[in-house]
């Protein structure tokens, strides 16, 4: 029989250079390791992934595709799972922002006011507020809310007085201010066009569901007028549909509390005829200005419609 012999295993001592190697090799390690780990005591954040992001960066997508329906209901996710997170912040902006896309700007307002609210002057929501409320700023001038806009407007120059939404705003109380003065309108002298008292004719009276004819008669002063558009504040379509106006114009814009029909220069008088159908009781202003080369001038023509 064969006797098995346990051969103990020999080991080789480390010579004095593999030592130095190895050592090499685990020191920047260890220190490393050292380095992390206090940085993750004192400042855990940089180790903390905000797993918000990723349903953030697709809900912004979306918005950004003008997919605003689809984009609310992700951001409304991103706030359920992740309260706590800067993305909340910022999906609640996105669902103010998408409302508009949607034309409902009245939620937006709202959304907005919520967020202005609840932060007020955070330092946390500081680089977020000046947005929301040029955002609102914005929204209530196009609405013609004047009164609303400067409440807002307020804040915004307070706050921030060297920015463009100042600026802006600024520019349009002035034209607010003129437009409010009454009377007949001071026009330029060299102005390239003439309304007549009697070519802006407007019913003083309408009901509910009836339609109502307006008619306006621009004439040139002098040789060919430039482009222009015929400005009416956004206030008059809460009581009015527009059902047609003849000839159509080459665009229909809204900006700054009005809605402008835009047509390209005249070297005739041109008629302009709109059919309004009445939509909602109350009292409306029909005021008539006129734009050109970007420039608003006020024409000083103001009719009010009463709507039984």
């Amino acid at each position: 029989m064969t006797q098995s012999i346990d051969v103990p295993l020999y080991h080789k001592p480390a010579s004095n250079s593999g030592r130095r190697v190895l050592a090499w090799v685990l020191t920047p390690v260890i220190m490393l390791g050292g380095v992390n780990a206090g940085l993750y005591y004192t400042a855990p954040d940089l180790f903390t992934v905000d797993l918000a992001k990723g349903p953030y960066t697709e809900a912004n997508n979306l918005e950004l595709t003008r997919v605003y329906a689809r984009a609310i209901t992700l951001y409304k996710q991103v706030i359920e799972r992740f309260p706590a997170s800067e993305y909340a912040i910022l999906s609640r902006i996105g669902i103010a922002n998408s409302s508009i896309g949607l034309g409902r700007p009245q939620d937006a307002l709202e959304h907005y006011t919520e967020l202005i609210a609840e932060f007020g002057d955070d330092p946390n929501f500081k680089k977020y507020r000046y947005t929301v409320l040029e955002k609102m700023s914005g929204l209530y001038r196009d609405a013609g809310d004047n009164e609303k806009f400067q409440e807002v407007f307020a804040s915004l120059k307070k706050q921030y007085p060297d920015s463009s939404a100042v600026r802006e705003g600024s520019i349009y109380l002035e034209q607010v201010q003129a437009g409010s003065g009454g009377g007949a309108a001071e026009l330029p002298a060299d102005f390239p066009f003439a309304i007549a008292d009697a070519d802006f004719v407007v019913p003083q009276r309408a009901n509910v569901g009836e339609d109502m004819e307006i008619r306006v008669v621009v004439k040139p002063v002098k040789g060919k007028t430039p482009d222009f558009s015929l400005m009416t504040t956004l206030g008059l379509y809460k009581g009015f549909n527009v059902v047609s106006i003849t000839p159509v114009p080459r665009s229909t814009t809204e900006y700054w509390g009005k809605r402008a029909w835009s047509y390209p220069s005249i070297d005739q008088p041109l008629e302009v005829k709109a059919i309004f159908n009445a939509k909602k009781a109350g009292k409306y202003t029909f005021d008539l200005d006129l734009e050109s080369n970007f420039n608003i001038t006020e024409l000083g023509l103001s009719r009010e419609i009463t709507v039984e």
